[in-house]
């Protein structure tokens, strides 16, 4: 029993986060668009043609057409987007609970190649990419790098770990070194 208290205890302080599901926005959107019409068995209508989407997904009969056609079009407005940012590296998005422990998988740079890389006297090193970015191998990693080529000729992949990162050299398999953003 006093497993069960501990367990639920701990699922209470979990954060819980709301699944975004794209079937969902789509119905809520519709339901909002029936908003405008002013007669409530007609708007009822519109509400429950705006769930179609979501009957077909569930494979459920479809709604009349009658309410299907009640539910507005969006309205579409020409979105201007700004020019293209130049690629940098990105700052690691916050997982959650997990993702913090354990880090996440999806690299912040992928396949960068570097600009310069230097060592320290205890066989660290500090690696600049070519965006300018600079990272440094933590002093407790045990793997140390044996470069010789030119900087420009290695391409790195980083990822997140817990709180710090993980640094891969293409053409390394198996290789990799914890390091720190300066």
């Amino acid at each position: 029993m006093r497993a069960a208290y501990i367990l639920i205890g701990f699922a209470l302080l979990l954060p819980v986060q709301a699944v975004a599901d794209p079937m969902r926005d789509a119905v809520l959107a519709g339901a909002a668009r029936c908003e405008s019409i002013p007669d409530n068995r007609t708007w009822l209508d519109c509400f429950y043609g705006s769930a179609q989407p979501m009957r077909s997904l569930l494979g459920l009969p479809p709604a009349p057409a009658a309410q299907v056609q009640l539910v507005p079009s969006p309205i579409l407005t020409p979105v201007r987007r700004p020019a293209p940012a130049p690629v940098t590296a990105a700052r690691p998005k916050e997982d959650g609970f997990f993702a913090s422990l354990i880090g996440s998988t999806k690299p912040m740079v992928s396949d960068m190649p570097m600009a310069a890389y230097r060592f320290a006297p205890n066989h660290t090193f500090t690696v600049t990419l070519k965006n300018g970015d600079v990272y440094q191998q933590e002093e407790s990693d045990l793997v140390f790098a044996k470069w010789t080529r030119d900087p420009a000729s290695y391409r790195v992949t980083i990822t997140a770990a817990a709180d710090k990162y993980v640094l891969r050299v293409k053409g390394e398999p198996g290789v990799s070194f914890r390091v720190h953003r300066k």
